[in-house]
């Protein structure tokens, strides 16, 4: 790829200072992301530290006219006329690209969003913040010693969907709404995957938020973002679905949740469960936010009342 360009970018060059010469290491386009940016730096200070090197920053047209311009000043710092690149110095990365301009629909890692889901115990409160501030990814409130297979799945999941994942501080709250403390267990406990990285992805703008309202969601994810059905789904959807909400269930379970008066919608894999939220198939039919002749905006959510639809919604239907 050429890097001829009259425009300057910022670069970011990692190497060791050793007094008569300077070793680079690395040197690559910054990120165009404020946020991205600082945890790169940050990442990549504490990796340089370890090795007794340090990072620096150069605006320049080229990564090796950032490097230039860096060993010209540690030349001028040095005093000493023959200060240049050590011989063992990594010349291949000079070829780096300037950075392209950031995709005008490039998802926002930054925001909130809920939904809810259940397990055989308890209904379960999800709600998810996507922050500023160094990448992570942290799960409270599950009944479970360590939490890290459910981290695991819903993180292997996302990004074996072909999704990016935020590169943000992600919180996920689960909340227990239902049954005593000492009779909520981790049974079926794997069925909150589905509706967490579904949460996930709405807060950091891969789906727009509203879209999870007047859904329940409930299924384990496979390492490869395959929708599995968890331990006790029958009794979970029996106490989710009484009410108006729909519930997204494993497609290969619903043949064995018939008997349920509940409304179901099955989905394979986690990207068919963004489709359909994304497409409002969860609302209830001729739903006044989704029809082109509705009387309510589109895509705004359409949550059911305790005592049936949404009032939009309600208007439309026959008496």
């Amino acid at each position: 790829m050429s890097t001829n360009t009259t425009e300057n970018h910022e670069f970011i060059i990692v190497g060791q200072d050793r007094g008569a010469s300077y070793c680079l290491w690395d040197v690559a386009p910054a990120p165009t992301d404020p946020t991205k940016r600082a945890i790169v730096l940050e990442e990549i200070g504490v990796d340089a530290m370890d090795a007794m090197g340090s990072v620096h920053t150069e605006y320049a047209t080229s990564a090796r006219e950032a490097v230039d311009r860096l060993v010209n000043e540690l030349r001028e710092q040095s005093g000493i006329g023959s200060y240049g690149l050590a011989a063992d110095s990594q010349l291949g990365s000079l070829q780096a690209a300037a950075p392209a301009p950031p995709a005008p629909d490039e998802p926002e890692p930054f925001g909130r969003a809920q939904t809810t889901s259940g397990t055989r115990d308890a209904g379960y409160a999800i709600e998810v913040s996507s922050v500023p501030g160094t990448a992570s990814f942290a799960v409270t409130g599950l009944p479970l010693r360590y939490p890290d297979a459910t981290r695991d799945r819903v993180r292997a999941g996302v990004i074996n969907s072909g999704l990016a994942w935020p590169m943000s501080n992600v919180l996920v709250k689960a909340a227990s709404t239902g049954g005593g403390r000492d009779d909520v267990t981790s049974v079926g406990i794997s069925g909150l995957d589905l509706p967490i990285a579904c949460t996930i992805l709405a807060a950091s703008g891969h789906i727009p938020a509203d879209c999870l309202a007047g859904a329940v969601l409930v299924g384990e994810l496979g390492l490869d973002g395959a929708v599995r059905t968890p331990y006790g789904l029958p009794s979970t959807v029996r106490r989710l679905g009484a009410g108006n909400a729909a519930v997204i269930v494993p497609s290969a379970a619903l043949s064995d949740l018939k008997h349920i008066n509940a409304r179901v919608i099955g989905v394979a894999t986690l990207n068919e469960a963004l489709a359909a939220l994304a497409g409002h198939w969860h609302h209830p039919e001729d739903c006044a936010h989704c029809t082109p002749d509705g009387d309510a905006e589109p895509h705004q959510p359409c949550t059911p009342t305790p005592y049936g639809l949404c009032p939009a919604c309600a208007a439309r239907a026959p008496f």
